[in-house]
């Protein structure tokens, strides 16, 4: 029995599952956060040892190749690091693309059209034909439009301001201020600079919780990010130089479960690129795993 491995690494956790050729799951692990530019060395562990478990299940016998989708590979040098890495650590091929990749080939399948992934992080990845590309996922320092993490930092940036023009705190900066354990703006500094991306990244969900409650201001931090998103798609798409309709993809926690992102996203692409396909389908990304390798390897296995 040929299987293959398929490790999904983002900002947050680290899937890793063993598939066979139909698409079966036969084996899941999870671990921490594996994109590299958080700290490197961690995230390195967390993936290994994702493979590792992979590995020394009862099925890590017949694994004939490892698969990894990793946030933040393409930043320079991380990759060869990685791979110098598993080639100590294991004699199997491995393949080694960015995590936006791995999951537009799981919703996909290699067919013209475009994966927009919103959660801690943002990117889109796209393909027509034979040519790639991406808009977005230059990380947290460089900006994440539309992201978790960019939507906490907004919403932080707001009580700094409230707090230097003397206005009084709205509703929601005293909801996230509590969150934090603070009482008032200048233990900010020691949450956002000791906190990790995934923590602060986490002060989106109280957001959401209000919005919920029917905080309009809340509501326009995410309307904000479906907008943000959209235009990222939309510049991927005249990059691209793609054909409508436009098939189109999701992933991540925003433009997953959080109608208010969804629905300015979709309003928003409409307005940009035309008519549009959404694909909808709850697979792991880890599942693009044989679809990647197809394209890596000639044959997996012997």
């Amino acid at each position: 029995m040929n299987l293959t491995i398929g490790i999904d690494a983002g900002g947050t956790k680290t899937t890793g599952l063993i598939l066979d050729n139909q698409k079966r799951v036969v084996f899941q692990t999870e671990s921490g956060y594996g994109n590299p530019n958080i700290h490197f060395d961690k995230a390195m562990a967390n993936v290994w040892e994702t493979v590792a478990a992979c590995l020394a299940s009862e099925y890590g016998k017949d694994c004939r190749a490892i698969v990894a989708g990793v946030a933040g590979i393409e930043a320079e040098g991380n990759l060869q690091r990685f791979e110098d890495f598993f080639a100590k650590k294991t004699d199997l091929p491995i393949i080694i693309v960015n995590d936006a990749v791995l999951a537009y080939h799981a919703l996909l399948e290699g067919e013209d059209g475009i994966l927009t992934i919103a959660g801690t992080g943002s990117i889109s990845y796209g393909r027509k034909g034979e040519s790639e590309g991406y808009a977005g996922g230059w990380g947290h320092f460089l900006g994440d439009p539309g992201s978790s993490y960019d939507i906490a930092i907004r919403v932080c940036r707001e009580i700094t301001r409230e707090y230097d023009q003397g206005k009084p705190y709205s509703s929601l900066s005293q909801v996230i201020m509590r969150e934090i354990g603070i009482t008032d703006p200048n233990g900010l500094k020691g949450f956002i600079y000791n906190a990790t991306k995934g923590e602060i990244a986490s002060l989106s969900y109280p957001v959401f919780v209000e919005a919920e409650k029917g905080d309009e201001s809340a509501r326009k931090y995410f309307y904000e990010a479906g907008c943000e998103l959209a235009e990222q798609t939309a510049s991927l798409f005249t990059k691209l130089h793609m054909d409508s309709p436009l098939k189109v993809a999701c992933k991540g926690s925003l433009l997953e479960k959080n109608s208010y992102v969804q629905s300015a996203f979709k309003n928003k692409l409409q307005t940009l690129v035309g008519e549009i396909e959404f694909i909808k389908n709850h697979l792991s990304p880890a599942v693009g795993a044989l679809s990647v390798a197809s394209l890596y390897l000639d044959q997996i296995g012997s």
